[in-house]
């Protein structure tokens, strides 16, 4: 065989909450490595979008970080990287499993022979995940974890470099019409930027309601955009997020988070039983979507639209050629500029880059 899959950690059975340490003891080049999140729920209930429950991905050789982006950031850099409509299984109701799935991709794409993560290049690779089962679900009972390697096996390969991704900053939004500044790193090539704007119940444009990228103290400005107009116009670039919805309605409503984001996301969804009626909320804004059902009757559909996990997605050249991305080694002082929107400055926003690392 050509490729190999290999189980990293088999399913296990984590505690409540922690860091949960993996070694990761493969010779062969890695292009992919996917972590299974599982958390058997104890309640219908819901405080944010389920990545919530993996606060941290950590690659790590020794104190190198190789990767480091939270739950909700990884998901959304892997849907925009994978094309892929989710990343969440949907299970909202409580009793079922609410399953995540997140990776680390250290190619372009899976099985890619230029570039993938070479273990012999390092010295102690370890897999770091910080998580708790009640962040989403206050009741959740149990949680588990498992990962899994797709590796190259007969199929030699002489990879130039890995995809690196890593969280720049993480700090509160800044209040309506205000800024904050961001310095960026200029050691590695970009291929992309993510930034994951957030606030309860707010798209994402209402939380940064404009992004500037400059350099040399705005010598050159490559972007400078209100991200409203941005997600209008490049809409026709982004994947679709389309993802499987199970959950219990509730006569006075109840509330549900799902990964698409953006104001125009919905849910369209039937009951499970026969006559009853079910509707849900006007807007799913910010991913936060409310579903009402006569009988309280558990409803079955999908959850639609874009911005996964409030998500924007900034690529930098032809995503396929290594030589088209973002030089920015000519560049003295790299610098971002955030503009608060009208959500004002109760959220959070982080802003992560993917990178060409070379060998």
């Amino acid at each position: 065989m050509n490729y190999r899959r290999a189980t990293i950690l088999p399913e296990k059975t984590l505690g409540a909450s922690g860091t949960e340490t993996v070694d990761i003891n493969v010779l062969e080049p890695i292009s992919r490595l996917d972590i299974l999140f599982r958390v058997t729920k104890g309640g219908n209930t819901m405080a944010m979008q389920a990545a919530g429950d993996v606060s941290k991905i950590e690659l790590v050789d020794g104190s190198d970080v190789l990767h480091g982006l939270n739950g909700f950031v990884n998901q959304a850099l892997c849907i925009y990287d994978r094309r892929v409509p989710t990343m969440s299984h949907g299970q909202h109701m409580g009793g079922n499993s609410e399953v995540s799935i997140f990776g680390l991709d250290f190619g372009r794409y899976l099985f890619d022979r230029e570039l993938a993560l070479d273990p012999s290049k390092f010295n102690n690779l370890q897999l770091k995940v910080t998580y708790s089962r009640t962040t989403v679900d206050t009741a959740g009972s149990a949680c588990y974890m498992a990962i899994v390697a797709h590796l190259f096996d007969e199929r030699v390969i002489s990879p130039v470099g890995f995809l690196m991704s890593k969280e720049v900053v993480s700090q509160l939004n800044p209040a309506n019409d205000a800024y904050k500044y961001i310095d960026l790193p200029t050691d590695f090539p970009i291929r992309k930027m993510v930034l994951r704007a957030e606030e309860d119940g707010y798209e994402p444009w209402s939380c940064i309601e404009g992004f500037k990228l400059d350099e040399d103290n705005d010598k050159r400005i490559p972007f400078d955009s209100d991200m409203e107009e941005y997600y209008r116009i490049n809409k026709h670039n982004m994947p679709r997020v389309i993802e499987p919805f199970l959950g219990p309605g509730l006569v006075a409503g109840r509330t549900f988070y799902v990964t698409p984001t953006c104001y125009m996301s919905n849910i369209v969804m039937m009951p499970v039983l026969a006559d009853e009626n079910c509707h849900v909320g006007l807007t799913c804004k910010g991913g936060k979507a409310y579903a009402y059902s006569a009988g309280d009757s558990t409803l079955m559909g999908i959850a639609q639209g874009y911005l996964p996990n409030h998500c924007f997605e900034f690529p930098f050249g032809t995503q396929d050629d290594l030589d088209d991305w973002y030089d920015v080694s000519r560049v003295g002082h790299l610098r971002a500029r955030v503009r608060g929107g009208a959500a004002g400055a109760a959220g959070t926003h982080q802003l992560a880059l993917q990178q060409l690392r070379r060998y």
